[in-house]
């Protein structure tokens, strides 16, 4: 009966882990470029260590609201969201890649639509990506999709959970993947120096 009440809750479970955090939602955040008002110096981008809470995610639309830690351990999906070490962070002109378990922070990507909003706090810049696609993929199918996306310079957030939602029994080898544009927020780059 506690494997069906945890599956079937409503509320993420919290567990009590050793996993590090650099996010503070009150930290300052890193000035622009001067002259380009629309970037941010990396060099005032504090990079997260493995296992490491350097973000939070959000999207009002469908109840979303989970950390995000570098790297995707076991012990991250029972906290929170993990991001793929083949994935860049936001500003970076990359493919941004998270999963997440579908019975805990990802269980309501199954509402989600083309059009959602969702928010990404970082330490150094608040970005914001709307939903271009949903669409289920097989597990194979999906590692090529995510490797061929890494090859490209473009910044996409992709979430992505197993599917179907529902199914208490079996492995499940679909996965439901939410695609996102960048609608705000600053790119990083490095000022040349004098």
């Amino acid at each position: 009966m506690a494997m069906v009440s945890f599956m079937f809750s409503d509320e993420a479970t919290s567990f009590d882990p050793n996993l590090t955090t650099t996010y503070d939602p009150s930290a300052l955040k890193p000035k622009t470029i001067e002259g380009d008002p629309n970037t941010i110096d990396g060099k005032d981008v504090v990079f997260p260590l493995s296992e490491e809470q350097y973000g939070q995610i959000e999207c009002e639309q469908i109840g979303l609201n989970a950390p995000v830690y570098w790297y995707d351990s076991d012990e991250i999906l029972a906290n929170g969201v993990g991001q793929s070490l083949i994935s860049s962070l936001p500003g970076f002109n990359g493919p941004i890649i998270l999963s997440g378990h579908n019975t805990t922070y990802f269980r309501c990507l199954q509402d989600a639509a083309k059009g959602n909003v969702i928010k990404f706090h970082t330490n150094y810049c608040d970005y914001e990506y709307t939903v271009t696609k949903v669409q289920v993929y097989n597990e194979t199918e999906l590692e090529s999709l995510l490797i061929d996306k890494t090859r490209k310079e473009k910044e996409e957030l992709i979430m992505y959970t197993c599917y179907p939602f529902h199914a208490i029994s079996g492995r499940k080898t679909d996965r439901l993947v939410v695609f996102a544009k960048r609608t705000a927020g600053k790119d990083v780059k490095w000022r040349e120096q004098d």
